[in-house]
C-alpha cells in the first residue's frame, strides 16, 4: 500500500502538536509495511498512489484544493480533523484585534472572516493570487464540502467526532484514531527519585493560557517552569506572561525531546490548562514520566485521562489554582502511565489508521456512516477509550 501524507506548507518551520501527530503516525505506518510520502504539494502524477492523507479540517485554504485534485484524480483521500469548535476562544481568548473582531462579528462570521484571511495570507506568503472573493468563504459550507470530499474521516477521539456530526451534520465514515507519545522516549525516573513544582510545556499563545496558570499561581508559593517559545503571532503575549510571571515563575525555550523527559521526570505536575485541546501531547508525554496532571476538560482530556487529572476552568482563577494544588497534594501513581503506554501509542495509532485506509480501499467491512465504529476491536492487548 503506497500513502501520501499531503501536510501544511509550514509543518516543520512552526512545529505543533500535529507536527509530532504526522511524523510520527508516518514512522509508525511505515513499520507495519505501508509505504508514506510525506510532502507539503501534490506531486505531478496523485495516481501513483492508493490514498491521500490530509490533515486539519479547518485549514480550508490548502485541503479543499488537495480533495478536490484527488477526486478528479480518482483517488481517495482521507483526513485526520485534528478538530475542536473555538467559539469560546474566539470570543473570550483571542488577544489583539483578531479578539476586537471575533467579539464584534461573532463566532460564525469571524470564522469565515478568519478563513479569507487565512487564505489572502497563505497566498502572499505562497506568491500566489487570492482563488476568490470573500463570498466563496463560508466556513461552514467549505467544512461540509471537505467532508463529503473525504471517504473517511479520522479524529483523535469519538468526543471530536461528535462535535463534527453535529455541527456540520456530518453523516462520513469515522475511525478513532488515538492520539499517543513515545514511551521509548518518556518514561518514568529512577525509584525514590524526587519531584517538585509545576510544568507546563507548549508554545506561549492565548490558546495555551499560560497567562492565567500564572496569575493562579503567583501568590501560591509554587514553582512553575513554563517551557516553549512564543506562538507565530503570539509575542505581544509572551511579553505579558514575562511581566506577569512572580519570584517563582520560569521561562526555558523550547527543548528537544530527550530533556523535555528529564523535565517531565523533575516536575511533580504538568499543567495544561488551555481553552480547549485534542487532549495535548504534552500531557500525554508528561503521564508516561509520572507526573501528575492538571488540565482544563475543553477538547476530548476527559475521554483520554478520565479521572486520573485534576480538572480546572481554564477562566477560573480559584479553579486553576485549586486543581494544580490537588494534583500535587495526591500521591504518585503509576496507573495513568500504564494507561497511556497501553493504549495511546504510536504503533497502535498507526494500526488503526491503516484500518482506515484498508477500508477505503475495500478491504475491510463497510461500517454505516452515522456510527462512531471502531474498527479495531477493543480488547485487553490494544484497549480503546472510544466511547
Amino acid at each position: 500500500m503506497r500513502v501520501l501524507f499531503l501536510t501544511r506548507k509550514n509543518l516543520t518551520q512552526h512545529p505543533g502538536g500535529d507536527t509530532t501527530q504526522i511524523l510520527q503516525t508516518a514512522a509508525a505506518a511505515r513499520d507495519a509495511g505501508v509505504t508514506v510520502d510525506v510532502h507539503d504539494e501534490p506531486p505531478a502524477d496523485l495516481a501513483a498512489y492508493d490514498v491521500v492523507h490530509l490533515f486539519h479540517l479547518d485549514r480550508l485554504w490548502e485541503n479543499l484544493a488537495h480533495a478536490r485534485m484527488c477526486h478528479a484524480a480518482g483517488v481517495p483521500a482521507v483526513l485526520s480533523t485534528i478538530y475542536w469548535p473555538t467559539n469560546d476562544f474566539d470570543v473570550g481568548g483571542r488577544a489583539g484585534w483578531q479578539g476586537w473582531l471575533a467579539r464584534r462579528a461573532g463566532p460564525e462570521r469571524y470564522a469565515s472572516l478568519r478563513l479569507f484571511q487565512r487564505h489572502v495570507l497563505f497566498c502572499a506568503e505562497n506568491r500566489r493570487l487570492p482563488s476568490a472573493g470573500l463570498k466563496a468563504f463560508s466556513f461552514r459550507a467549505r467544512v461540509r464540502e471537505l467532508l463529503e470530499l473525504a471517504a473517511v474521516i479520522l479524529p483523535n477521539s469519538a468526543a471530536e467526532a461528535e462535535q463534527i456530526r453535529t455541527r456540520f451534520a456530518s453523516q462520513r465514515p469515522v475511525v478513532v484514531v488515538p492520539n499517543a507519545a513515545d514511551a521509548g522516549i518518556f518514561r518514568g525516573p529512577s525509584a525514590n527519585a524526587k519531584r517538585s513544582g509545576v510544568l507546563c510545556v507548549g508554545r506561549i499563545e492565548p490558546r495555551k493560557n499560560q497567562l492565567a496558570l500564572i496569575d493562579a499561581l503567583r501568590d501560591a508559593d509554587i514553582e512553575l517552569t513554563l517551557v516553549g517559545q512564543p506562538g507565530r503571532y503570539s509575542r505581544g503575549y509572551y511579553d505579558r506572561c514575562r511581566k506577569s510571571a512572580g519570584p517563582y515563575t520560569h521561562f526555558i525555550p523550547q527543548q528537544s525531546p530527550a530533556e523535555l523527559c528529564a523535565r517531565y521526570q523533575r516536575a511533580a505536575v504538568h499543567a495544561c490548562v488551555s481553552w480547549y485541546e485534542t487532549p495535548g501531547l504534552a500531557s500525554l508525554e508528561a503521564a508516561l514520566c509520572g507526573c501528575g496532571l492538571a488540565v482544563s476538560p475543553g477538547g476530548s482530556t476527559q475521554e483520554y485521562f478520565r479521572d486520573y487529572a485534576a480538572y480546572a476552568r481554564h477562566d477560573d482563577r480559584d479553579s486553576l489554582r485549586e486543581a494544580v494544588q490537588t494534583a500535587l497534594q495526591r500521591p504518585q501513581s503509576a496507573a495513568l502511565a500504564d494507561r497511556v503506554r497501553r493504549e495511546f501509542n504510536w504503533a497502535r495509532t498507526a494500526k488503526r489508521t491503516i484500518a482506515a485506509y484498508e477500508l477505503v480501499l475495500g478491504r475491510a467491512p463497510a461500517t454505516p456512516s452515522t456510527e462512531l465504529e471502531r474498527l479495531v476491536p477493543s480488547d485487553p492487548s490494544d484497549a480503546t477509550n472510544s466511547t
